[in-house]
């Protein structure tokens, strides 16, 4: 008697036979763009992924053989659009799911690339694509954390004050979503989730435990806004007592939140968790936003109780053409800068987002070629590659300038420490430096 074609019974394999299934029923999941290294965060796909080892996360976007595969869940960010439609015009689009911020704004340019559209957030699978129709809302059910153990951990490797390169960092979203009213105009937060909607306690102490086996030195809550949830403290409060491990006695906690919540009562209970740094949206600093009304006394609060200060700024390219509109704004930056003293600044070009307040006021400038360019560090609304090469620089030019500065090192901190973020600028002052050598004249 022969099985599965010309097998006999004393050749028959079992485990042959199971390897053979697994591979034809294989679940990839992928993230567009292609992951990095040195800069990646935790694919947020990876709270779909079904239970089964089956289910295999590609870190590289390489092509697969489709008759070994069942399924491909794919997580489209906008500037990975182009690098998602080649590659899937490779393969069999009808077994391909896609979802994430793209797909919800824009789910018709996918149409012809994927089986089933998927839009905002989602955590059940089957229950999603049993829907009808291709294009469906994501069901999410706050009955699934992240599988974490199909994603390399160790290569999150995130830009952060006083992070050595082999310390691990892990992340966690209690909540999804924003309630800001009205929402900041640039914000795609809001598309994808209108409302803060709170993970139940449960949940997030079955994550907590999941993500403690890692053995954390530090954990990014990444809350769109960790305060708007009413119960902020208990939660915050229970990841400040089940992150520890006997070898990481207080794991060092950073998150989100708006100037405009922050008090002297939320100071200490992040002190009490362990939270070391805020990230704060100080924005345009030449345009006043209602969050940031606080923004001064917020800083100043924190760092009276010894928490670090991380603020993102916006550069919009089409206000700073010439030399004297790009003057005045980043001597208004600077000024800023050394007014809130924070330990860490992120510059990031205007991009518009598609569903955004921003983007019917921009849409006329961006063609479908520019999503590839939605990394905020490319000044794509102006259209001379020559300027949008020099906006770059000057853009990290004047981050470099400040961490180096005496101002910083005297008063804020000591940059040259061989952290990711001094390891990061290192990086980009290599990057830059050929062709400006006289402008780049301090490296430390």
């Amino acid at each position: 008697m022969t099985l599965h074609g010309n097998l006999t019974w004393q050749e028959y394999n079992p485990e042959d036979i199971f390897e053979q299934t697994r591979r034809k029923n294989r679940i990839i999941l992928m993230t567009f763009p292609e992951c990095s290294e040195k800069l990646g965060l935790e694919p947020s796909i990876l709270t779909v992924a079904p239970d089964g080892d089956n289910v295999e996360y590609s870190f590289k976007n390489r092509d697969f053989n489709d008759n070994d595969v069942n399924m491909y869940l794919c997580s489209v960010y906008i500037s990975g659009m182009e690098e998602f439609e080649k590659w899937a015009m490779r393969h069999d689009q009808n077994k391909i799911v896609v979802g994430g911020y793209h797909p919800t704004t824009f789910p018709q340019e996918f149409t012809n690339l994927a089986w089933k559209i998927v839009q905002g957030p989602c955590d059940s699978l089957y229950k999603t694509l049993e829907q009808v129709g291709q294009i469906v809302p994501g069901i999410v059910t706050d009955k699934r954390i992240p599988r974490r153990e199909i994603y390399d951990i160790y290569k999150n490797q995130q830009v952060i004050p006083d992070k050595r390169p082999e310390q691990t960092c892990v992340s966690i979203n209690t909540s999804v979503g924003c309630s800001m009213k009205p929402p900041c105009d640039f914000c795609a937060s809001p598309i994808m989730c209108s409302k803060v909607v709170s993970k139940p306690l449960e949940l997030v102490e079955e994550e907590l435990l999941n993500i403690r086996m890692y053995r954390p030195e530090f954990c990014f809550i990444r809350d769109e806004n960790f305060f708007m949830q009413r119960d902020w403290e208990r939660r915050l409060q229970m990841i400040g007592e089940l992150l520890p491990t006997p070898k990481v006695k207080k794991p060092k906690l950073y998150l989100f939140a708006s100037a405009n919540t922050i008090t002297e009562k939320k100071v200490q209970a992040m002190v009490e968790a362990g939270v070391y740094m805020v990230c704060l949206g100080l924005e345009d600093p030449t345009k006043d936003y209602q969050k940031n009304e606080k923004l001064t006394e917020a800083c100043a609060l924190l760092h009276e109780y010894g928490v670090f200060v991380y603020l993102s700024f916006i550069v919009n390219p089409l206000e700073i053409i010439g030399k004297e509109p790009a003057t005045q704004f980043y001597a208004a930056l600077n000024n800023r800068l050394k007014e809130l003293r924070p330990e860490m600044i992120c510059g990031n070009f205007l991009m518009p987002f598609p569903g955004t307040a921003l983007w019917d006021k921009y849409y006329a400038y961006v063609d479908r070629e520019d999503y590839k360019y939605y990394d905020s560090k490319t000044p794509f609304l102006v259209r001379n590659k020559k300027l949008q090469k020099k906006m770059s620089l000057f853009l990290i030019w004047h981050q470099w300038r400040y961490y180096t500065s005496r101002f910083y090192n005297r008063n804020v901190r000591e940059f040259a420490v061989n952290d990711t973020l001094h390891n990061r600028f290192i990086e980009l002052a290599d990057q830059f430096k050929e062709g400006y050598e006289t402008m780049w004249d301090v490296r430390t």
